[in-house]
């Protein structure tokens, strides 16, 4: 009895369905080049009715536009080193890199399929690089590294604790690994610790207590599509992307379930609608699964943005 279930894999193995699927495997790694071409081709294509450039009515670059001149000044204000507002101002300009993510098109998608259906990597890196917001839901990670050496380099500079203020809002927002601390709540701390004179002592215990949302958690719950979106508050977007993870799942489920039930009575001539039905709901729940992601991601930034912006605007002194 403990044998049967192997059997009726090596059986099913046997299948002319089986063995079509994986002479459909083989087939994929030499189209790949071919899909390639095609995607390329049609992104130029498309590359001629779509900007990437940031809209004149964007009220989020706007806001961002308004916050870095303040800071400019600021800045200036503090009497530091031109060397030490070089720097605070480079990192400062990475985290005002802020915009409205326009609606991705469609050549995005399309090259996220051809990925996912040949797994060449050439049309992932392609699939990848076609959205400018990528960058800019990982532009933290500069500022933070930016004002991370900024204290290292100048331990000392009158711009030290709007850098410290800084980084307790901008490590909310960050991915990337190896940087100095954990969480921005130790940057707030330590302006705390520091005994930081007004305005910003005042205002870092409010803005310490203000919620936001972790990446990393983010990553965690992505595991099963729409989750993320759940964790973000966005429960219309993640139902859709866990309806569509729920149907793949169901289409890849299915021809298996069939497979073993049937075993060597497949065959692809008159079968071949069940691989169809297999792979394409790999190449749906693969895409489901990437886009779920990034888009997580996005919710992420965005809502401490908005949160931030709340605190900005509850307090007018806020650096």
């Amino acid at each position: 009895m403990r044998e049967k279930p192997r059997e009726l894999v090596f059986e099913a193995a046997r299948t002319p369905l089986v063995r079509d699927a994986r002479e459909w495997f083989v087939a994929r790694e030499r189209i790949a080049p071919a899909a390639f071409l095609i995607v390329t081709t049609m992104t130029g294509a498309c590359g001629c009715t779509t900007s990437a450039l940031i809209r004149r009515d964007d009220p989020v670059f706007a806001r961002a536009t308004t916050r870095m001149e303040r800071t400019i000044s600021e800045v200036e204000a503090t009497g530091g080193a031109p060397a030490e507002r070089s720097l605070f101002l480079q990192a400062e300009a990475f985290y005002r890199y802020r915009f409205e993510p326009p609606r991705r098109g469609g050549t995005s998608f399309l090259a996220e399929a051809a990925a996912a259906l040949t797994d060449f990597p050439a049309l992932q890196s392609l699939a990848g690089s076609l959205d400018l917001v990528d960058l800019r839901l990982r532009s933290a990670d500069g500022a933070v590294q930016l004002w991370e050496t900024f204290l290292r380099r100048y331990p000392n500079s009158p711009l030290r604790p709007l850098t410290l203020y800084r980084l307790g809002w901008a490590y909310r927002n960050v991915g990337a690994a190896g940087l100095p601390r954990e969480s921005g709540d130790e940057a707030f701390e330590e302006l705390l610790r520091a005994g930081t004179p007004a305005p910003i002592a005042a205002i870092v215990p409010a803005a310490r207590a203000t919620a936001w949302k972790s990446k990393g958690t983010a990553a965690r719950w992505s595991l099963i599509p729409g989750l993320g979106q759940f964790y973000v508050g966005e429960t219309v977007n993640g139902s859709v992307r866990l309806a569509i993870a729920l149907a793949a799942t169901a289409a890849i489920v299915t021809p298996v379930v069939i497979g073993f039930e049937r075993g060597s009575d497949l065959t692809f001539k008159h079968d071949w609608p069940l691989l169809a039905l297999g792979l394409g709901g790999l190449v749906v729940l693969s895409i489901d699964y990437t886009n779920s992601y990034e888009d997580t991601m996005r919710g992420v930034v965005q809502w401490n943005e908005r949160a931030e912006a709340a605190f900005e605007d509850a307090h007018p002194d806020a650096p």
